[in-house]
């Protein structure tokens, strides 16, 4: 269930106030930093999202667990964890919020612990949110791009098919106000995301090969970092990208944009993973680099190091 967790996780780095304002359910809210938590007390997973926002003037941490089935252990166990690092390392409030993509994920989640006694008392208190069970019309009726590729998870209106709603749900997001590169990038996790719930044979028809093919989170973050694609189907989708490119020629338009798509996706890649302090000082190297195939060499390669030094190296290979 990689792929999921990683493309919910992608999102909120790539549209952290939108999301956060809708699932938090308050407007307003101004993004500060999202905090890097790769400590040795703290462990990390792909559906992991800390920020540290502010609001009605004071700081807080929204951590977002993204989950896309039931979670072996339970959440309140997991989030009494996490609750307790964070309060100890930044000394704010915590607002924790559990997304369930899934839709028979969390049903048995009551989102709080508790415990009382004489002498001592518990309360772990956090936001439950159920995809299935948010009205989807209203949603896309709202028009904010970043929620688009979470609809078809969404409960469609009641006078129309799963099918007839993955549709719509294709169509708003292929007609998003928001610039191509990130287009495709909404287009491609909303592909991903129907997996969950819907034939793949039916995403595949609805969602436009050359759209996918486009995507850089798609093609190269994606499968690399979860290597759950086979090898079969990352040669095929590479082989289509070369020869869709040789039949209609790499204008200097397109290759600019996939040269700056490029270097954005190294970049959220590296800050997921390593202090954004310390991924800035390499930035200017990278955004340097005018050679759009060894930016896309370094893609799965940023998603693959283990460290930023390692890293480091290979970019001065």
């Amino acid at each position: 269930m990689a792929q999921y967790d990683i493309s919910a996780k992608y999102l909120l780095l790539e549209h952290p106030k939108a999301l956060i304002e809708y699932f938090l359910g308050r407007q307003n809210i101004e993004i500060l930093e999202h905090l890097n938590t790769d400590q040795p007390t703290f462990k990390t997973h792909r559906g992991d999202s800390t920020t540290r926002i502010r609001i009605d003037g004071k700081e807080a941490i929204v951590h977002l667990e993204v989950q896309s089935g039931n979670s072996p252990k339970p959440m309140w166990a997991r989030l009494s964890a996490y609750c307790g690092f964070l309060i100890s390392e930044c000394q704010k409030p915590v607002y924790c919020i559990v997304l369930y993509l899934g839709p028979s994920a969390g049903q048995n989640d009551p989102g709080y612990y508790a415990y009382e006694t004489a002498e001592f008392r518990y309360l772990l208190q956090y936001k439950v949110i159920r995809l299935a069970e948010i009205d989807g019309q209203a949603v896309l009726e709202m028009q904010a791009p970043a929620l688009l590729p979470f609809t078809p998870l969404m409960k469609p209106p009641a006078d129309i098919s799963a099918e007839q709603w993955l549709k719509k749900c294709v169509a708003a997001t292929e007609a998003a106000p928001v610039e191509k590169a990130m287009r495709d990038d909404l287009v491609a996790t909303l592909g991903i995301f129907s997996a969950l719930t819907y034939d793949k044979t039916l995403v595949n028809q609805l969602i436009k090969e050359e759209i996918v093919q486009e995507s850089t989170f798609f093609q190269e973050h994606l499968e690399k970092a979860t290597k759950r694609l086979t090898k079969e189907a990352l040669e095929q989708g590479l082989q289509q990208g070369i020869e869709q490119g040789l039949q209609q020629g790499l204008q200097q338009g397109i290759e600019q944009e996939r040269r700056e798509s490029a270097i954005r996706h190294i970049l959220v890649v590296l800050r997921m993973k390593f202090s954004a302090d310390i991924v800035n000082v390499l930035t200017p190297a990278i955004q340097n680099i005018s050679d759009v195939e060894r930016l896309e060499q370094l893609l799965p390669a940023a998603v693959e190091v283990q460290s930023l030094e390692a890293f480091a190296r290979t970019l001065h290979e």
